[in-house]
């Protein structure tokens, strides 16, 4: 196994803990992946808000940070999704511990397995795992990361998207390149735009603006 990185072990030895972020005050249960390490949540979070979504979803949603700040922003409908149970159950107490961001819908659901099939979203958030880890499931991360996870999720992704939806994804490349989400979307066949490219903690940083692919795709 190859060992956690030194910054995020420490998080994890933090865990259970609470954390303010962006006026929402939020719990971070054990085995919750935790959106106040680095920048990457708030990037998204940031990103999140030039965007007037009527249905929002935050995929692999962790605490719930995301999900709870599309709703700030002004999604009337958000749902929140991980395949992870402390995940699930820690973003149903966080929506419970800031009813000023309104009401979000949580599920437990491998992608958009457990989603309603008719249900259609404006926009979607994911913060993936960035590569496959090993057969740990830290926070609910395990091989299926990186390249596959991001594959999987860019195929399934159309049924629930309306036209003109657009897909929040990043990236580090501390990471192969394989696995940037920005090589499997121009792949697939989806247009891409670079919303956010920058260099910290020693390496280079992206959010990426994925749209929905031609109805031919």
């Amino acid at each position: 196994m190859r060992p956690l990185h030194p910054e995020f072990a420490a998080y994890i030895d933090r865990q259970p803990y609470v954390v303010t972020l962006d006026g929402l005050e939020l719990t971070i249960d054990k085995e919750v992946f935790p959106p106040d390490m680095g920048r990457c949540a708030q990037n998204l979070a940031k990103f999140t808000r030039q965007y007037t979504p009527q249905t929002a979803l935050d995929m692999g949603c962790g605490s719930g940070y995301l999900a709870l700040m599309m709703k700030l922003h002004g999604a009337r409908s958000v749902w929140a999704s991980d395949i992870h149970a402390p995940a699930v159950e820690c973003a149903k107490k966080n929506a419970a511990r800031n009813p000023q961001a309104g009401p979000i819908t949580v599920v437990q659901s491998d992608l958009f397995k457990s989603i309603p099939p008719e249900l259609k979203f404006d926009l979607v958030v994911f913060n993936q795992p960035f590569g496959p880890g090993d057969e740990r499931h830290v926070c609910g991360c395990g091989e299926d990361g990186g390249y596959e996870i991001t594959r999987r999720f860019l195929l399934e992704a159309p049924a629930h998207m309306n036209e003109g939806s657009v897909l929040i994804m990043a990236f580090s490349d501390r990471e192969a390149a394989k696995h940037d989400p920005k090589a499997v979307a121009t792949e697939l066949g989806y247009p891409v735009v670079t919303l956010l490219h920058a260099f910290y903690n020693g390496s280079n940083n992206f959010i990426y603006e994925i749209r929905r692919p031609p109805a031919s795709r």
